[in-house]
């Protein structure tokens, strides 16, 4: 007996133009900006131990973005990327993903503790010296 061959069906892809300003990125979008971001710091980690003082974060930025382009006009596939975490860091995208919360609560933490100050500092009185 002939087995019969059946297709998958296909699934329209969701419009979602109208949403205009409310719109969100694809999964895919936000996990390339992840690693990218997150392959970026680690590089600049691995440099900053190697190259000590003269390490500058913007001479960084810089070379990488020679290399590996920007988000949004890629040199390299996520997989390629991810390769890369793996190859040269070790690292597999659930490190990536972690490292990334790490990054990002630590910013969040640094920024509200510099803004704790902020408000600290300009709601101190000035004091005048009067001769």
């Amino acid at each position: 007996m002939a087995t019969r061959k059946t297709s998958a069906p296909t699934i329209m892809p969701i419009d979602d133009a109208a949403l205009e300003e409310y719109a969100t990125s694809d999964y895919n979008e936000k996990l390339y900006s992840l690693v990218y971001y997150t392959l970026r710091e680690l590089q600049g980690l691995a440099a900053k131990k190697s190259v000590g003082d003269s390490f500058s974060w913007n001479e960084l930025k810089a070379r990488f973005t020679e290399v590996f382009g920007t988000v949004e006009s890629r040199r390299y596939s996520l997989e390629q990327l991810l390769e890369y975490a793996q190859r040269k860091f070790g690292k597999s995208l659930e490190d990536l993903q972690e490292i990334n919360e790490r990054s990002w609560a630590r910013r969040k933490a640094f920024n509200a503790q510099f803004n704790t100050q902020q408000v600290a500092a300009s709601s101190t009185p000035a004091t005048v010296d009067r001769l």
